[in-house]
């Protein structure tokens, strides 16, 4: 669960995250500076936007992905395929699921099967998995066909194998390798390895968060705090829950039901006062108050009033924020875009 720390959401917040499609789920962190374009949708298709909000890419599409190493994922006609900056298709393989790309290669589903091919649309591992996750570090979390084992391959679909770990690990959602490090978990217990999967924090962590910044949370006794890459305590446990670390600063809350942001060296630099803080993310971060999101920048304040029913963090300069339209007895979900100062580039449209 990717906010882990939630304590509380309300109801139409709730009914926006079980609904959420595709598009949203291979959202996750983009980190592609070279295609400045933005799905949007606008009566029922999608389409993109540039930075300044004019539309590059016709609305057209069933559904439609950020890009990632200047390919997006896209539906139409009922099949999923990969376009370019100008919206041409370039990979159409009657796949019935697909994820971004990452390090040249994206996971896709075949016959039930998943596999990982290039961007020429070719098969560089056949689909023979149950699932498949994106590659970090050259390396691509798996779970085997007959449902029985998690556990990473390389690049060439070789199995990483260790002395020092067991065989198979447990699923955990945040399985990328950040920093050289790849959070594991086994029998209810987490830790750390490196790329040749050895063990570089042993399984002895009942909740744990992957690195982030060269630091990891990890939770001691009651207490979370942070470990290095070597699993020296970097940190001192002494805060009830925290998130990862952007851009120097990580949530946290020590002693009471709310939020702020510590450093490096766990001191607070923005107090406690969020229901609920992602991470930084471009030199600003979401904040949940009185049941509503915004962004704050790295001082604490806002950069618009609490308006918005969900946030996407901010990438090449905008972030996706969502508002729920009540129509009649039906929620329509409303899309659009902000810029760093708060003002929208794109208002929201469904």
């Amino acid at each position: 669960m990717k906010r882990y720390y939630i304590v509380i959401l309300t109801l139409i917040t709730v009914a926006f995250i079980t609904s959420c499609n595709i598009v949203d789920s291979i959202t996750g962190k983009n980190d592609d500076a070279t295609v400045e374009l933005y799905p949007v949708q606008v009566g029922g298709q999608w389409g993109y936007i540039n930075k300044n909000g004019r539309i590059e890419i016709n609305p057209q599409f069933q559904s439609a992905a950020p890009f990632y190493e200047g390919l997006a994922a896209i539906r139409e006609s009922n099949r999923w395929k990969y376009i370019n900056s100008r919206g041409d298709v370039v990979i159409d393989g009657n796949f019935s699921s697909i994820s971004r790309f990452s390090e040249g290669k994206a996971a896709v589903q075949l016959d039930g099967r998943w596999g990982y091919i290039n961007k020429k649309g070719n098969f560089v591992i056949n689909p023979k998995y149950r699932s498949a996750f994106p590659f970090s570090n050259g390396r691509a979390f798996i779970r085997s066909v007959n449902f029985s084992e998690h556990y990473y391959i390389d690049a060439g679909d070789k199995r990483i194998q260790s002395l020092t770990l067991p065989g198979s690990v447990d699923y955990v959602e945040d399985n990328e390798f950040r920093d050289g490090r790849a959070m594991v978990r086994r029998q209810n217990l987490f830790g750390y390895i490196d790329k040749d999967g050895n063990a570089v924090v042993d399984l002895k962590y009942s909740e744990a968060r992957p690195f982030s910044e060269r630091l990891a949370a990890v939770r001691i006794s009651d207490r979370w705090g942070f470990i290095d890459g070597n699993g020296d305590v970097a940190i001192t446990p002494g805060f009830i829950s925290v998130g990862d670390f952007g851009d120097g600063l990580a949530p946290a809350r020590a002693s009471s039901n709310l939020f702020g942001y510590v450093d490096k060296a766990g001191n607070f630099v923005i107090g406690e006062q969020f229901e609920v803080a992602e991470p930084f993310t471009e030199g600003r971060a979401a904040v949940f108050v009185d049941g509503r999101w915004t962004f704050i920048d790295k001082k604490g304040n806002t950069i618009t009033s609490p308006k918005f029913d969900d946030v996407r963090p901010f990438y090449n300069g905008l972030a996706r924020v969502t508002i729920l339209v009540p129509v009649g007895e039906n929620i329509q979900t409303h899309r659009g875009y902000i810029n760093k100062s708060g003002q929208y580039v794109w208002y929201p449209t469904n």
